[in-house]
């Protein structure tokens, strides 16, 4: 099913559960936030305004300040991905028709969440000893939804964008957790 969204074009994509801030000063986008938040509803963040076919993420507003007369401070959290069938940037602000991304594959078993977790502490405790200044996240596993679980765990890695872009542009579960627990294999042999 097709559905039509209000698109800010932020630069970036989250993560289904992540939360961020938004810094909304474009005047389109000023108008799309305000009628986002008159109307109760949610918009899709993406990386840009150019290309159909992208991912793009479905965000709710969880809370909106002003900081000046034209300037927003806006924080959302993101619901669900899509993938965009076209754009339009003719109107007040721009519009998108995008349809849900389905997963594929098995999500992985809680005792394997479990596992992928406590690695994450490891490397990052050993990155926090070599002076990165980050906190180790809690981790709350939602054993009815893993796949939503995996997502999160996503949300507390730092990663690059290239690692970031890689898990959110594949809808196959299996391959996402692999890419994690690879990625945090080559972590832990570079902290060595």
């Amino acid at each position: 099913m097709i559905v039509e969204f209000p698109l800010f074009g932020a630069g970036i994509i989250y993560f289904p559960t992540e939360i961020s801030a938004l810094r909304v000063f474009e005047p389109r986008y000023l108008l799309l936030i305000a009628d986002a938040i008159k109307q109760r509803k949610t918009f899709c963040v993406s990386n840009n305004l150019d290309g159909e076919s992208q991912i793009i993420s479905e965000v709710e507003m969880i809370e909106h300040r002003d900081i000046s007369n034209a300037e927003q401070l806006v924080l959302v959290k993101c619901v669900n991905l899509y993938k965009t069938k076209s754009i339009k940037t003719d109107k007040e602000y721009p519009i998108c028709n995008a349809e849900i991304i389905i997963d594929i594959g098995l999500p992985p078993t809680t005792e394997e969440l479990d596992n992928l977790q406590i690695k994450i502490k490891e490397s990052l405790s050993v990155l926090i000893e070599k002076g990165l200044d980050i906190d180790i996240p809690t981790f709350e596993i939602e054993t009815e939804n893993r796949i939503l679980s995996l997502w999160e765990i996503c949300s507390k890695i730092p990663m690059t964008m290239n690692l970031r872009n890689e898990l959110l542009l594949s809808n196959d579960i299996s391959y996402r957790f692999n890419l994690l627990k690879n990625y945090l294999d080559e972590v832990k042999e570079r902290t060595i």
